[in-house]
């Protein structure tokens, strides 16, 4: 499901951003687990309607869900209503709340989703939220107590937006009943800063763009800084 903000995730794991391990997009996990896509916005020919009708197959419990991957930060405005955001007429807010009740296991693809990401930024006129937190605060759509049918928090996988091979070892790992090693904000072990070089744990933000940010795979959007901050090339040696 796609929420608030934007499909750099989807356009990660189908590729367009052109890193990651061969293999490593979302029809190549598809094939090689046998798992069936019911609905995806950028891949599916459903018509939102036909989308609609498949979402409330799943919440009647007539159609088995094993992941629910929710794309950017879940909106609860205006007042509470979730009306900024829709989806055939309803609040998408309480259309995740329900799927989220019949998944196996629940991943919150971005910082967005995992956090609440920039939207959730006071004074947060959009009232965002992530799915388990809200910033770095246990709390959003679902309660900190709240577990999946498998037993399993929301995994959280921040980055903006989180890089293909991130995404498809965590969902790999959760179909082969692998440990994921979660850690205090349900973040994998597979998490690690945008554009590092496999087996990094260092961002490379900063060598790749020429900018450095902050927080970007964190639950606490840093009000305090400037969110890119521009690397002053030194100066040549004489």
């Amino acid at each position: 499901m796609e929420c608030g903000a934007c499909s750099g995730e989807s356009m990660a794991i189908l590729g367009a951003e052109g890193r990651g391990k061969p293999g490593h997009t979302l029809p190549a996990f598809l094939e090689d687990h046998g798992a069936h896509l019911l609905w995806h916005p950028s891949l599916s020919l459903e018509s939102p309607r036909e989308a609609a009708a498949i979402i409330d197959r799943v919440i009647a419990g007539e159609q088995p869900l094993t992941l629910l991957c929710v794309e950017g930060s879940i909106i609860h405005g205006p007042n509470g209503t979730g009306r900024f955001d829709v989806f055939e007429g309803r609040p998408k807010r309480d259309i995740v709340a329900a799927l989220c009740g019949r998944a196996q296991y629940v991943l919150a693809m971005g910082s967005c989703a995992s956090f609440g990401g920039i939207p959730a930024a006071p004074p947060n006129p959009s009232e965002s939220t992530g799915l388990q937190y809200t910033n770095s605060q246990p709390g959003g759509l679902l309660d900190p107590e709240w577990r999946s049918a498998g037993g399993l928090p929301v995994i959280n996988l921040s980055a903006c937006p989180v890089d293909a091979t991130t995404m498809i070892e965590t969902m790999s790992a959760v179909l082969q009943g692998g440990d994921l090693g979660l850690d205090r904000v349900g973040r994998p072990a597979m998490q690690k800063p945008c554009l590092s070089d496999p087996g990094e744990k260092r961002c490379r933000t900063v060598d790749k763009v020429g900018y450095a940010c902050y927080g970007c795979i964190g639950p606490k959007f840093p009000l305090p800084k400037a969110l890119f901050k521009h690397r002053v090339p030194a100066p040549a040696s004489a």
